[in-house]
């Protein structure tokens, strides 16, 4: 079957603007675990959509605003993560929690405005959703149900499987030379598999399940018929997986049997997988321009019953093992990338890459292309 996606899809500056509004500032996306921002205004920064934007927790409460001051429009936060009150570093404007102006230094001296216009001094608000420790925003000013973008059963067991995360999490931002879709579909695609991961990712898998959508098997005589419902796109899969012991997982609240891998597939950009339940790590495709994108990966291990002083080090040394796996990836990424052109030719889709098929159709659904 051919793809419904052209070459262009993957490089084109006017598509990529257009998706930023089509479905980046319409769709609700994954922006931080909420165990990475649990303290009382603790925060993070993302960049959505046309957006900078800050998710803030004031006193249990998270909203989200947008990261420009309504004076000069200087962002309020410069790091991605930290903590600290609502202040521009440039003039000394203070926000409150609902974003309005709260103080502004000097103002009768310097300022003088009048109440009415004191009144709009105000940070632009986004909508929150939260599922588990999952925090999402929306920054549409009638954003669709989260419901009608992940399904109640998808919803349900990630708030299951959050409530083992643990509170420490560690971060790495990684700059890739490739459209953002590109990595989306790899994930997708369990096939490439033995020939992109034979030594790292592949023998992990048992034999008796060497297909990583878990349950479902290498059999396809013809096409599923492609779903292009937005809520068809999330979904999660486990796989088998043989998951060496080590001494840390008896200390911690490990969620399901061990000897398992679950993949959750969030679209439109984030794959969440774990390993054992012992590991968890948040993979997120941010589009930085048509051929550039920047793996977010976020990892935390499940919550420790007894303290851990190890824990930073088995961060880190997981956090590597999987940056390791991704790089084998972007090697054959960033090549595919290069080689797109006006000139190259449609994907030829085979039957078990069903899900890529359906990805493109809600793709273009989403982008009013036909």
């Amino acid at each position: 079957m051919k793809s419904a996606l052209k070459p262009n899809h993957y490089f084109d500056h006017d598509i990529f603007e257009a998706e930023k509004s089509a479905i980046f500032e319409h769709l609700w996306i994954f922006a931080c675990l909420r165990t990475t921002i649990n303290e009382d205004q603790a925060f993070c920064t993302r960049t959505i959509g046309h957006y900078t934007v800050i998710i803030q927790n004031f006193s249990g409460v998270i909203r989200a605003f947008h990261n420009s001051c309504p004076h000069r429009m200087m962002p309020l936060h410069n790091q991605e993560f930290g903590q600290g009150r609502l202040i521009c570093p440039y003039h000394g404007w203070v926000f409150d929690e609902n974003g309005l102006v709260k103080t502004i230094p000097k103002h009768d001296e310097l300022y003088q405005f009048c109440d009415a216009e004191r009144n709009e001094l105000r940070l632009k608000e986004f909508h929150v959703s939260i599922i588990g420790e999952f925090v999402f925003v929306n920054l549409s000013s009638h954003p669709i149900p989260i419901e009608s973008q992940f399904s109640a059963k998808l919803c349900d067991e990630l708030s299951s499987i959050s409530r083992h995360f643990g509170d420490v999490a560690v971060h790495v931002n990684i700059p890739v030379q490739y459209n953002w879709k590109l990595n989306f579909e790899n994930v997708l695609d369990y096939n490439h598999i033995p020939y992109v991961h034979p030594k790292s990712f592949l023998p992990l898998i048992k034999k008796e399940d060497k297909s990583a959508e878990g349950n479902t098997k290498n059999e396809h005589t013809r096409f599923p018929n492609p779903d292009k419902n937005l809520i068809a796109q999330s979904w999660n899969s486990t796989t088998a997986m043989t998951v060496a012991h080590w001494p840390w997982h008896d200390f911690v609240d490990a969620y399901g049997p061990r000897d398992t891998y679950h993949n959750f597939f969030l679209f439109p950009n984030v794959n969440f997988i774990s390993v054992g339940g012992l590991i968890f790590l948040v993979q997120q495709f941010v589009p930085i321009a048509p051929d550039r994108t920047e793996v977010r990966f976020t990892l935390c291990a499940a919550r420790e019953n007894v303290k851990l002083p190890a824990l930073p080090a088995i961060l880190r040394g997981h956090l590597k093992s999987e940056v390791e796996v991704l790089f084998e990836d972007v090697e054959q990424i960033e090549a595919l990338q290069r080689s797109l052109s006006e000139k190259s030719s449609t994907v030829n889709h085979g039957a078990y890459e069903h899900r890529l098929v359906s990805f493109a159709l809600a793709y273009l659904d989403l982008m009013d292309e036909k």
